[in-house]
């Protein structure tokens, strides 16, 4: 069954949370629906490489980790543009403060997002998320190019995003900054059978 919203129409937070099927691939930038393409099997193998890296370090801890599913809201007020409201679906979250979600929803800014490029969203995550990520106050953001095979890390300091490392898949080990017990083979993330 296909959703209410028009792609050429803006919404409000509410209206698009009550038009939006919980089952659909759809984003809110700014009041614009934008919705989300198919994966390919390569994209989603690197997501479920890099979410078994994740829950293998946060096993028993405070932190809960997401997939794509899961709506993360960004209630931004805008008076210059006279938009607000910001609905994403990264690829992974890690959520540690358990206050934030509910409504089958995230409200604020995840602790870490993951965002695996694809050639219909590479724009939009290196920009327009990126950009949505820093103003909601994200710690850590990755960018994983698995068509290059590397990993780009920007860690949030002064209320900025910065580009603070970028792992290749030789012999790299990727650590997180926010979260010490996440430590991976970057050449693990990248099987190359599926890449050919």
């Amino acid at each position: 069954m296909m959703t209410d919203l028009d792609k050429n129409k803006t919404y409000t937070l509410d209206e698009f949370l009550l038009y939006v099927k919980e089952e659909e691939r759809v984003e809110l930038y700014e009041g614009i629906p934008i919705y989300m393409a198919p994966a390919s099997f390569q994209h989603e193998n690197v997501v479920a490489n890099i979410m078994g890296e994740f829950r293998l370090a946060l096993k028993g801890g405070k932190c809960h980790i997401f997939s794509s599913n899961l709506q993360v809201v960004f209630p931004f007020k805008d008076e210059k543009k006279g938009k607000d409201d910001v609905v994403v679906l990264p690829d992974i979250s890690i959520v540690c403060d358990p206050s934030k979600l509910h409504n089958k929803r995230c409200y604020g800014a995840t602790d870490l997002v993951v965002e695996v490029l694809s050639p219909s969203t590479g724009r939009n995550d290196r920009l327009l998320k990126r950009n949505y990520y820093e103003k909601a106050g994200v710690k850590e953001y990755l960018i994983v190019d698995h068509q290059n095979q590397y990993i780009e890390k920007y860690v949030l300091r002064d209320n900025t995003l910065n580009l603070d490392e970028i792992y290749f898949s030789e012999n790299q080990l990727f650590s997180s900054t926010c979260f010490p017990d996440i430590d991976f083979s970057i050449s693990d993330i990248f099987p190359l059978e599926l890449n050919e």
